[in-house]
């Protein structure tokens, strides 16, 4: 069965080039570039980037540069109205996600400022689906969760 992996967006952008490029190559926080280097391995995986910038996409989706809305990736600051569109808007993206495909598992790797906006998805999928959350406080453990989550459920896949 298929995975699903949830990052988010980070504030670190490639701003190169101009022209739209997928949100995999564009995103270049250590996420991303976790997920490139074992891009290979998660090919039967649905990745996607949640942000506030763009919304919640896919890893393939080719999206141009834009300035990031703050100046911290950690705590984006966000108005009432803007978490509301934007949980919406995941909320719909997910939908159709689970109406399309059956995940076993759901790898998500989200800071407290955007998860507000994956709140309740469990209510979407099968209550057989198991939800893996990244763990640690801050970018280095949960840079190693992630690691290993990959290595352990993607091993021998080249």
């Amino acid at each position: 069965m298929r995975k699903l992996i949830i990052i988010a967006g980070s504030i670190r952008m490639n701003k190169e080039p101009v022209e739209p490029i997928a949100a995999l190559q564009r995103f270049d926080g250590a996420f991303a570039r976790l997920i490139r280097k074992y891009k290979k391995q998660l090919r039967d995986s649905d990745i996607f980037f949640l942000s506030p910038a763009y919304g919640m996409i896919e890893a393939g989706k080719k999206i141009e540069y834009r300035e990031p809305t703050t100046k911290d990736w950690h705590k984006p600051v966000l108005t009432d109205s803007e978490i509301r569109t934007l949980r919406e808007s995941t909320s719909v993206v997910l939908e159709k996600l689970f109406r399309r495909n059956q995940y076993d598992e759901i790898y998500v790797n989200v800071g407290k400022s955007l998860w507000a906006n994956l709140q309740g998805f469990e209510a979407i999928f099968p209550k057989t689906t198991k939800v893996t959350f990244a763990q640690g406080r801050g970018i280095g453990p949960k840079m190693s969760h992630m690691k290993a989550w990959i290595e352990s459920n993607f091993q021998n896949r080249s």
